[in-house]
């Protein structure tokens, strides 16, 4: 058979998704030519990626006015309408779909043999009192007698440019399928919804609202909007993608991790660094950055450091020179070679990375630790968050390369929630929101390209004491700020600085770079009735200690919720009166 396939890509972030070079590979045996429509750029990367995996066989570049209809028009017209006509069949599809999910090729012999079907798609909308009942549009099949038609040609000859979408559904989505069906043509669906109980639905959009039906059904193709607009149900769905399909779940997470913020629940779940069959190669150059405050405590890090299976450069910070000597002794004493820099006591662990700027964008992959310590309670916080972070972190660090070398788009793996924030309920959404301010004020400094306010997050997926390792291009906006030592406050650094905003900004700085994350996964097992009993504590209305008003992270803080607490209790005071007078009433 002799088919064309007009394939139309859209990507507001002017990237090639790892889910469409995908899709390609798994129709291109299908299609005698395909025909890549893009109504935004694409690096030259992957353009010569797509034509020397042989993915399509031409490539159209166009602005993105009147869709995916315009575009399948400018495509037929480059094609040639005579050229048309010499296709057994012609498919327009776009790329607003993760799949197939399974083979479909069957499909295609399945409606192409069936004498009945001039013309066939996945899913069928139904008639409503603004339009007739018609094919929905992501993935269309035209057989040669419909190609060949009058009523086919002068219906895409007639596409405007319509910058508005719903002119588009209006005039092109709903009226192709009954424009060829008034002209004497039929058609058929996958998924037949009509026939399908709509009753407990909203909407009987299947295709959009009920991702059930679409794997039960069959439809091997789900689209992207479907999984934004189910997330309470979509942990279910991806695992019976995962299990009863062939569709690579992570082109699902990368994909929904880029268009949209990488941290919803939903994703979460797919987040953690998992076993590999592949072994790091060792080609990369990879950096370790080791703060070393507590010089005790470098044996202990240096020790760890045994598990690595392959070469890196160590690179060492200390904030004062006589601490110089001790460092370079024990180094000795273990035969390792490092770099040592003072940098001052300024800027914890963050200011010192990001003073090596100059050596540590030279490398492929990037380690950050140091020798973490809590004053006030170190044996269970911060010995245990330290111990466990090398647990997750540095450990591990073989299979954590093998990872980012398999994944390009794998810019950043963080560890797991450390116990103690588990059993203590330390970082808190007010807390967490007085972070907002700044870290939009950085955001904005770094000159990000995607839009974002942190003021309606409740809260942030960070890597807890900036452990992390990470590609350099991944957070290269955070290095090229430059930051000065008077930008960062002095030791005792108060409750919420710069440095705990950048702690919460890795995972998202890495997002704007399109960049996705991973989670090194705590390997101590904690059930999460701990969290439950944690999140669902009630809010006293009191203090139990003096300790909890840094909480609040500062004075001002503490005044406001002296003021607060009482109104909030007298509130509380009027209307359980009011409502026992009406009661007595």
């Amino acid at each position: 058979m002799k088919r064309l396939l007009l394939y139309v890509h859209f990507n507001k972030f002017n990237q090639l998704s790892s889910h469409v070079e995908y899709q390609l590979s798994q129709l291109r045996s299908l299609f005698s030519n395909i025909v890549f429509i893009s109504n935004s750029s694409l690096e030259k990367l992957d353009e010569d990626r797509l034509k020397q995996k042989y993915l399509i066989n031409d490539i159209i570049y166009r602005e993105n006015i009147g869709f995916d209809f315009a575009a399948w028009r400018d495509g037929m017209t480059h094609v040639g309408f005579e050229e048309l006509k010499q296709y057994d069949s012609v498919t327009l599809m776009n790329d607003t779909c993760f799949g197939p999910l399974w083979d479909i090729s069957d499909l295609f012999n399945e409606f192409e043999q069936n004498p009945t079907v001039d013309f066939w798609g996945m899913t069928n909308f139904r008639a409503t009192s603004q339009f007739k009942e018609h094919i929905q549009s992501y993935f269309l099949s035209f057989s040669q007698r419909v190609v060949r038609s009058e009523v086919f040609q002068e219906f895409w000859m007639r596409v405007r440019n319509f910058v508005d979408v719903q002119d588009v559904i209006n005039h092109y989505e709903t009226q192709v399928t009954t424009n060829l069906v008034e002209a004497g043509f039929t058609y058929q669906t996958v998924f037949d919804t009509t026939k399908e109980d709509a009753s407990h639905m909203l909407h009987p959009d299947f295709s959009y609202y009920n991702p059930t039906a679409i794997l039960t059904h069959r439809v091997p193709f789900i689209k992207v909007k479907t999984i934004d607009a189910n997330q309470h149900i979509i942990p279910y769905i991806l695992q019976e993608v995962d299990q009863s399909t062939d569709y690579p779940v992570d082109l699902i997470v990368s994909h929904m991790s880029k268009i949209n913020y990488p941290d919803f629940k939903y994703l979460l779940a797919h987040k953690y660094i998992r076993p590999l069959d592949k072994v790091y190669s060792n080609q990369k150059k990879v950096a370790v950055h080791l703060h070393v405050f507590y010089v005790d405590l470098l044996q202990e890090f240096l020790s760890a450091f045994e598990a690595f299976s392959f070469q890196y450069d160590l690179f060492i910070t200390t904030d004062k020179q006589e601490k110089v000597d001790q460092i370079n002794a024990i180094l000795d004493t273990n035969e390792k070679k490092a770099q040592v820099f003072v940098t001052g006591n300024i800027g914890r662990d963050v200011f010192p990375m990001l003073q090596l700027k100059e050596y540590l964008q030279k490398y492929d992959y990037v380690g950050h630790f140091h020798t973490k310590k809590s004053k006030e309670a170190d044996f269970w916080a911060g010995e245990s968050w330290r111990k466990e972070l090398i647990d997750m972190l540095i450990k591990p660090a073989n299979t954590i390369l093998a990872h980012l070398e398999e994944k390009d788009d794998l810019g950043l793996v963080i560890a797991d929630i450390p116990t103690f924030f588990r059993y203590n309920k330390i970082v808190d959404a007010w807390n967490e929101h007085s972070m907002a301010p700044l870290m939009n004020e950085l955001w904005q400094k770094m000159g990000m390209s995607k839009a974002i306010d942190f003021g309606t997050f409740q809260t942030f997926v960070m890597s807890y004491g900036t452990f992390v390792w990470f590609k350099y291009d991944a957070l290269k906006p955070l290095f090229d700020l430059n930051l000065k030592q008077e930008d960062i406050p002095r030791e005792p650094l108060p409750q919420n600085t710069i440095l705990h905003a950048i702690e919460r900004l890795l995972v998202y700085v890495a997002w704007n770079e399109q960049y996705d994350f991973r989670i090194s996964q705590n390997p101590i097992p904690l059930t999460p009735f701990i969290d439950n009993k944690l999140l669902n504590e009630r809010n006293n209305l009191y203090l139990k200690n003096v300790g909890e008003l840094y909480h609040f992270g500062s004075v001002k803080g503490a005044i406001k919720y002296m003021i607060i607490a009482p109104l909030k209790a007298s509130k509380y005071i009027m209307r359980r009166c009011i409502e026992k007078l009406k009661t007595k009433a």
